[in-house]
């Protein structure tokens, strides 16, 4: 899974065409999991990044 970080959002991208800091995930939702766990997407992305943005776009790119 692929998300990318633009305009202070986490978006799910599923066509690997959006701009902005890219985050790869393996697509299970434990490797999601974990990552918001140990915080990785605070630290790709350089800043606090709002988990309920990160959860949603996880679980669009889940149900994808």
């Amino acid at each position: 899974m692929r998300f990318t970080f633009k305009d202070g959002r986490i978006e799910a991208d599923r066509d690997i065409k959006n701009d902005g800091r890219g985050i790869y995930l393996c697509q299970s939702r434990e490797c999601a999991e974990l990552a918001l766990k140990r915080k990785a997407f605070n630290r790709v992305c350089r800043t606090n990044v709002d988990a309920e943005s990160i959860e949603r776009a996880i679980e669009e790119a889940l149900w994808s």
